[in-house]
């Protein structure tokens, strides 16, 4: 003889709505955690190639000639990979720093990184 439980069949599936809506809550966190971890990455690979393509015509011989500008921003496309496609290198000249503007889509919705460099010319004296 099998007993029926109104209390226990009352309580059937409740757990249904919070557990779906825990896991909804936890791959909306995993979601913006990947997108922050995407953005940080792309931020520092667009910095440090900056800076290397910056350094590299500052320290050039001439001085920041526009033959290093063109060899340094194909070297900084090729750092860059699929960043570099779409990058804008905007190069200036301020006084006795060499500027580099960068600015890249992210893989990701946080926006675009932009960074700007200023390295000082390098001269024998």
């Amino acid at each position: 003889m099998t007993s029926t439980n109104d209390s226990a069949s009352s309580a059937d599936g409740t757990g249904l709505v919070g557990t779906v809506v825990g896991g909804f809550v936890f791959l909306t966190f995993l979601f913006f955690a990947a997108q922050v971890m995407l953005g940080l990455y792309a931020t520092s690979v667009v910095t440090a190639v900056a800076y290397d393509a910056a350094k590299a015509v500052a320290g050039a011989d001439a001085g920041g000639t526009t033959e290093a500008r063109r060899s340094a921003e194909a070297a900084a496309r090729r750092a860059l990979g699929r960043l570099g496609d779409d990058a804008e290198l905007s190069w200036g000249r301020e006084g006795d720093d060499v500027v580099l503007r960068v600015r890249a889509r992210r893989p990701s919705v946080l926006g675009d990184v932009v960074r700007t460099v200023r390295v000082r010319l390098e001269a024998v004296r």
